[in-house]
């Protein structure tokens, strides 16, 4: 599994685990940029989940990052003003 696999497959998980409801999740929400230095994966879904949750999309990004299994991954994650989040990969995973 490639490490845009992964973080798909984590973020789904950390969407699941967080809302016991969670509305569709739309595959153009997930990023991935290998070539930038350092890579980094965007997750840009936590605006348009916040407006089917009736909720504020801060929360949600903090919710899912909260949830969010970063396990055997050497990254930093933050939220950005706009509520998308960046997985900032400082190493890529063998």
């Amino acid at each position: 599994m490639n490490v845009e696999e992964l973080l798909t497959t984590r973020f789904t998980k950390a969407i699941k685990k967080s809302y016991s409801q969670p509305p569709l999740i739309g595959p153009k929400w997930f990023h991935y940029s290998g070539k930038a230095t350092p890579p980094y994966f965007e997750f840009t879904g936590a605006g348009r989940m916040a407006k089917a949750l009736a909720s504020q999309p801060d929360r949600v990004a903090k919710k899912l990052v909260q949830n969010l299994d970063l396990s055997g991954l050497d990254a930093t994650v933050e939220i950005k003003a706009d509520s998308k989040i960046y997985v900032k990969l400082n190493s890529l995973p063998e």
